[in-house]
């Protein structure tokens, strides 16, 4: 079998092996809140404090009603969260299994998935905090969030992509999660995450989202769930897009360097 045949028969092994990378996610999650009093609520409480400080200022700040602009802020910040996860701690998603790989037969691309199911359940209790919110706000529905379900759905491919390039990259260079925490931070202020996009069109400087392919990536979520209506089918188009060249990256990434993951940890 060639290399890339064998690539890809584990990649499908590793899929239907889904009792061994979710509990290995969950197990992740609970060992992050090992002997916390209130364990994965530090998630929904650090949550809080962020929207509550810097909701207030920057509401000020644009002079928006507190109604719309602390959910907007939240589910931004939360699909924020989550990318920047599939980014940089996908990184050393290899590395920190070292003794799995090293020690089991597994397909390494458990890992990944490993990786993505404890990303997603951050994400999942950081979309609690939404509704929690909404719910105070009487803006909650039920028709909003499913239809945020296609777009919920090109997110998570965008971040497994996204997963398999930092995870493959990051074990050959360990400098990589920093670099893409600093490169990051500066892509987060010029993304409309905490602040509206008709501010950015107000002060003619709406190209800093136009070309930003992570806005899309959020917007296809954040919009039904705070409007209740679809965004322009262009978003789709250009989220979707951008998660192929992903993933043709991805698979380029993968196919080069899976043979030497081990010899690399």
């Amino acid at each position: 079998m060639t290399p890339r045949a064998q690539l890809y028969a584990d990649a499908l092994t590793a899929l239907k092996l889904w009792r061994v990378w979710t509990f290995l996610g969950v197990q992740d999650i609970k060992a992050r809140f090992r002997r916390s009093f209130i364990g994965p609520l530090w998630i929904l409480l650090n949550l809080g404090f962020f929207v509550g400080g810097a909701g207030f200022v920057y509401g000020v700040m644009f002079g928006q009603p507190m109604a719309e602009f602390l959910p907007f802020l939240i589910t931004g910040f939360v699909i924020w969260g989550f990318l920047l996860s599939s980014f940089v701690e996908a990184g050393t998603a290899f590395v920190v299994s070292e003794g799995y790989i090293k020690q089991f037969s597994y397909p390494k691309q458990i890992y990944l998935l490993r990786a993505l199911v404890s990303y997603g359940i951050n994400m999942l209790i950081g979309f609690a905090a939404v509704v929690i919110m909404q719910f105070a706000f009487h803006n909650f529905g039920l028709v909003a969030w499913l239809m945020a379900l296609p777009g919920i759905a090109i997110l998570i491919f965008a971040a497994q992509g996204h997963i398999i390039i930092s995870a493959y990259v990051g074990t050959k260079f360990r400098d990589l999660p920093f670099a893409f925490s600093g490169i990051l931070q500066v892509i987060f202020f010029v993304t409309p995450i905490m602040f509206p996009i008709d501010v950015l069109k107000a002060k003619g400087i709406d190209f800093v989202y136009r070309y930003n392919p992570l806005y899309y990536l959020i917007d296809i979520v954040r919009r039904p769930i705070l409007e209740g209506s679809f965004p322009p089918f262009e978003n789709y188009a250009l989220a979707i897009l951008y998660v192929l060249l992903v993933w043709i990256v991805a698979a380029a990434t993968a196919r080069r360097l899976d043979n030497r993951v081990v010899f690399l940890l």
